[in-house]
């Protein structure tokens, strides 16, 4: 007996063969390569609402979030806004001390 006809049956037993893709696509993909181990996040192209529970949860997020966001970007921006403000006078105060 071969090594192939031993299990020449037993697709019987395993049940039907499930397919990752549409019966009409199976060309299309048969092309392309199988990646072993390889994870891939998408939005489903039958996702009905793709957007509303990303809405739902956003102001929550938000108000979590708020704390990092506010101290670095935010002590950044307050910092620059200083050093521009604080050079804009001492050149203003020196351009009127060159002025008479």
């Amino acid at each position: 007996m071969s090594f192939s006809g031993a299990f020449a049956r037993t697709a019987a037993v395993r049940g039907p063969v499930l397919r990752p893709v549409a019966a009409d696509k199976v060309k299309w993909w048969a092309k392309k390569k199988a990646c072993d181990g390889e994870i891939t996040r998408h939005i489903s192209a039958h996702e009905i609402h793709p957007i509303g529970p990303w809405l739902k949860t956003f102001p929550k997020k938000v108000i979590d979030r708020a704390p990092t966001y506010i101290l670095y970007p935010g002590g950044c921006a307050v910092l620059t806004y200083g050093v521009i403000a604080a050079a804009a006078g001492a050149s203003a105060a020196e351009e009127r001390s060159h002025r008479w």
